[in-house]
């Protein structure tokens, strides 16, 4: 008999594979650009009882959609809280899940009355096909004519196919009972061989169209829409009756071909599906464990603060490529990461309060330091002040960051003030250096009259000589120039003391005093001059521990032979010696002389 055929076929669940199938499209759904607002309107346009059924598919599409749609809109708006505030803490989120269940609870609803509705017409069924059954059973008790059996009997074949379906766990039993009272009808009617050769030839053209459908499947595009098709093609194939019995295996083994093929290819197509979710467990994995080691050391610069952050969310963005890991660690491995990311963005907003802390500290320091500059500004005292804005400067740099808001602002501020005092001072330095220049001249003038000095009366001389020193003395010139207006004053001044006859010592005096008085004039002259002290006092000190130690030598030299050359040698050098010493004394005297006249 037909039925027993399919004996070796495994049972397969068509509202399975219907389920599989929605799942399959709507991985291309038609409305994936839909917001959840919209699929919630969409969802309600199916709340009634003639398209809850009709549009299952496009039902399910929806729900899918929507918990998509709104796990992006839930982490979107977590990650933007994060990002503002730097911690997940405090956030809250107005989800539209409750909407979403109030309509589809209705559906669920409309669905549970509907599948009463379906079972009631189920065991309707079951009770129409038994009969059809008993109807089938009799006729091979009475003893009608053969064509009025035969007609009653196709007569109820065709009301068995009108007889609507019933329930999956009736199925297989009722159709042994039925195909069972069919082959019983035929082994007794004897059936005219012409008749049911017809009726076989029909069964067997029936059939291999099955099989060509069958066949088209294994190559179909989408393998979980070809496996439900399949599934309803089964369903045909136990309505149509037999066929000839050398027909019989090879039609069968065809059509079981088709169907393992399909299985096969079904089969392979959740093992790849598997096989993805568990490479993308191993990526989302790879991203848990890539935070475990940023969240094991966060003890940061505010610089790293910012490159590490920018890390996490490329790591975020990455994880929203990855698709779903297998259902039993989908949400683990969800949790995992989650956490990973409020620990870590916990810790810079932590960090982030206490910079700010420190930030607000530096800034009152800043603020502090633009008031001092901007009350310094005009200062005049361009020495001092010179030195108060670079110990500001200095201070400015020892205090850390601000804000870069505030920061640019601050800055402006303060430089704003230095430049203004600075520029007033280069402007000032300008003048000056300028009025240097026009002094040469004049400088020029004081050698030429000095050149000319009348030497007959020595007296008069002396005192033009020492006012124009004086004079000299008080007229500052650029550096540049400075060293060649010396070079000319100091000879034309010898030649002059010469003329007079001067002794030589009391000229050097003379020429000391000029240098020491003009270097007075410099910027920076009296530390110059001090400088110069410095540096002759050294020298002094060291010639007279080399006179001690000359000293100490003629004492020793007396009590040798042979020592008068020595001696007199070291007594030359100890009065050479007593000549410097009083030289360097002298230049000592000069010196305080000027400092106390410049006071």
């Amino acid at each position: 008999m037909a039925f027993e055929e399919e004996n070796d076929i495994e049972n397969l669940n068509v509202e399975d594979a219907q389920s599989q199938l929605q799942q399959e499209e709507t991985t291309e759904s038609n409305y994936k650009n839909y917001s959840v607002a919209e699929l919630i309107s969409a969802m309600e346009g199916f709340c009634s009882k003639d398209l809850v059924e009709k549009h299952r598919k496009e039902i399910e599409e929806i729900r899918t959609e929507f918990f998509k749609k709104q796990k992006i809109e839930f982490d979107e708006a977590r990650a933007a809280y994060i990002k503002e505030h730097g911690s997940p803490d405090g956030f809250t989120y107005a989800s539209p899940i409750d909407a979403f269940k109030e309509v589809y609870g209705r559906i669920k609803s409309l669905r549970a009355v509907i599948a009463e509705q379906r079972q009631k017409e189920y065991a309707k069924n079951l009770q129409t096909k038994l009969q059809i059954i008993d109807k089938i059973e009799k006729l091979t008790q009475g003893e009608e004519s053969m064509n009025k059996t035969f007609a009653e009997f196709k007569a109820l074949q065709e009301e068995w196919k009108n007889s609507g379906d019933v329930s999956f766990e009736e199925e297989k039993a009722i159709w042994e009972k039925y195909h069972h009272q069919v082959g019983k009808f035929y082994d007794y009617v004897k059936i005219d061989r012409e008749l049911r050769d017809l009726d076989q030839k029909k069964n067997y053209e029936a059939k291999v169209a099955l099989c060509e459908r069958a066949e088209k499947l294994v190559s179909a595009p989408q393998i979980v829409k070809a496996f439900a098709d399949l599934q309803v093609l089964h369903k045909e194939w136990r309505e149509i009756g037999p066929v000839k019995e050398e027909f019989k295996e090879p039609l069968w083994e065809r059509f079981k071909n088709a169907t393992t093929k399909i299985n096969i290819a079904h089969q392979n197509y959740f093992l790849q599906l598997k096989e993805q979710e568990k490479q993308n467990l191993e990526k989302k994995t790879a991203l848990c464990e890539r935070m475990d080691a940023i969240n094991s050391n966060l003890e940061l610069s505010q610089k790293q603060w910012t490159a590490v952050t920018n890390t996490v969310l490329d790591i975020q963005k990455e994880w929203k490529t990855i698709g779903y890991a297998p259902q039993k660690q989908n949400n683990l491995i969800y949790e995992r990461f989650s956490k990973a990311c409020d620990i870590f963005f916990g810790a810079r907003k932590a960090f982030l309060d206490q910079m700010k802390e420190f930030e607000s500290d530096n800034k009152k320091q800043k603020i502090a330091l633009c008031e001092k500059a901007e009350a310094m500004k005009d200062r005049t005292d361009w020495k001092e002040a010179t030195l108060d804005f670079i110990n500001l400067q200095k201070d400015w740099k020892t205090i850390g960051a601000t804000s870069y808001k505030d920061g640019q602002k601050l800055w402006t501020r303060f430089s704003t003030a230095c430049n203004a005092f600075f520029e007033a001072k280069n402007a000032y330095e300008a003048k000056q250096s300028q009025a240097l220049v026009d002094n040469i001249p004049t400088k020029e003038a004081l050698i030429t009259k000095l050149s000319e000095l009348q030497t007959e009366a020595k007296e008069d001389a002396l005192k033009a000589i020492a006012a124009i020193q004086e004079e000299w003395a008080k007229i500052p010139v650029p550096s540049s120039a400075k060293a060649d207006l010396q070079n000319r004053f100091s000879e034309a001044l010898s030649a002059v003391l010469a003329k007079l006859n001067v002794e030589k010592g009391a000229a050097q005096d003379m020429a000391f005093r000029i240098k020491m008085s003009a270097l007075l004039l410099e910027k920076s002259g009296e530390d110059k001059v001090i400088q110069e002290a410095k540096r002759i006092k050294n020298r002094l000190s060291a010639v007279q521990n080399e006179m001690k130690s000359l000293e100490n030598n003629i004492g020793f030299f007396s009590k040798s032979s042979d020592a008068s050359k020595l001696i007199a040698s070291v007594e030359k050098n100890i009065e050479k010696g007593k000549k410097e010493i009083a030289q360097l004394e002298q230049k000592l005297k000069v010196i305080n002389t000027i400092l106390r006249e410049g006071k």
